[in-house]
């Protein structure tokens, strides 16, 4: 593709930092996973930041520490990468799916009430496409009912602050670093933060076999896991959090730039532009009128050489091992149905987001 749907930035300083490493013959458990977890923990403002080689490992550690096992339900979105689900699935935790709102993409909080029952233990809560789903309807639920949340904040890295809420509500979150978000650590990569001393103590002995972290271990072993990050991806994601904010500026001004450029096109619905500085862009996204146009535009996109998808998400529980249940959620299949994510990344230029917007505009217009 001559545009891809997304792509990995990699800099001299990047490369540099790898190549030390790997000089070192340190390649783990060392000191870039460590201070790469004190710069992480400064800058999401939390005390403790563990890291893990994927998000989706994170979430699974998370979810073993709230104790939530078999019997027991958590309320979660549809609408998201499987792996939010899966994490539950894996300790045999019943997800209870409740639908989205249609312009937030995020899980309805209107509806999560209704869903409630005594087998309730918490809250696993995506913030979709970068968007913070915290809110004050929400602490007061959590509150009233005594849950636990886990933050799912793969698609939400940024800095802290009264448009961005995100880590401000669950007990602790789970940020990803896979090469397609905002950045990477070295293509895989996941990060836990937390305020709580216990949760961060137990999350770095599971994801490295259970180990104790005092000098005699092998005495005080907990079942664990291998989830540990490398030196090299550590000392990758360092290198991109020294220009994060720059990063997610370049992300935020292509939002923009798409937005001008997409906005009065008929058929096509833009994101919510109230919401775009409280947005960390992962990605961009336009939602079509119906399934026949959003395919059609993929198709031009495509053969124009422009990378577009058409698989951002369909409802989780439409995958096999889901297919038990039996839930039905208008809004997440509707927007699964038409919503297109079109390229997004770092060193995109203004050129080709108006290349892509154009395809778009002609594509509708001529289907028209």
């Amino acid at each position: 593709m001559k545009i891809p749907l997304y792509k990995p930035y990699v800099g001299e300083e990047e490369t540099k930092a790898v190549l030390r490493v790997l000089q070192s013959r340190k390649l783990s458990r060392g000191p870039e996973v460590e201070a790469f977890e004190r710069e992480f923990a400064k800058y999401t403002n939390k005390k403790f930041a563990v890291a893990v080689n994927s998000g989706t490992s994170g979430l699974h550690i998370l979810v073993r520490v709230m104790a939530w096992k078999k019997g027991d339900e958590v309320i979660t979105t549809p609408f998201s990468y499987i792996s939010s689900a899966n994490a539950l699935l894996f300790e045999g935790v019943t997800p209870v799916f409740v639908d989205i709102d249609p312009v937030t993409l995020n899980i309805d909080l209107k509806k999560i009430e209704e869903k409630i029952t005594s087998k309730t233990k918490g809250i696993m809560l995506v913030h979709i496409f970068g968007l913070s789903a915290t809110s004050e309807a929400l602490r007061r639920i959590k509150k009233k009912y005594g849950l636990q949340i886990i933050e799912d904040a793969c698609e939400a890295v940024g800095r802290i602050g009264d448009d961005f809420t995100i880590s401000q509500i669950g007990e602790a979150s789970v940020y990803g670093f896979h090469e397609n978000k905002q950045i990477t650590t070295c293509g895989e990569g996941g990060m836990i933060v937390t305020d709580d001393p216990r949760i961060a103590r137990i999350c770095r002995s599971m994801r490295d076999q259970g180990r104790s972290l005092e000098k005699n271990w092998i005495k005080k072993v907990i079942l664990g896991y291998n989830f540990r990050m490398t030196e090299v991806q550590a000392t990758f994601g360092r290198e991109q959090l020294k220009r994060i904010d720059s990063m997610l500026a370049r992300r935020e001004s292509i939002a923009r730039k798409y937005s001008d450029l997409l906005s009065g096109i008929a058929g096509v619905t833009i994101p919510e532009q109230s919401l775009l500085s409280k947005r960390s862009w992962f990605l961009y996204f336009i939602i079509l009128k119906n399934q026949k146009t959003r395919d059609y535009v993929h198709d031009r996109l495509t053969n124009a050489g422009i990378s577009s998808s058409t698989n951002y998400f369909p409802p989780i529980y439409k995958f096999p091992m889901y297919k038990d249940r039996k839930v039905r959620c208008d809004n997440s299949e509707k927007i699964s149905n038409t919503l297109l994510t079109l390229p997004m990344f770092f060193e995109m230029s203004d050129v080709e987001v108006e290349n892509v917007a154009n395809v778009i505009r002609k594509s509708l217009t001529k289907k028209q």
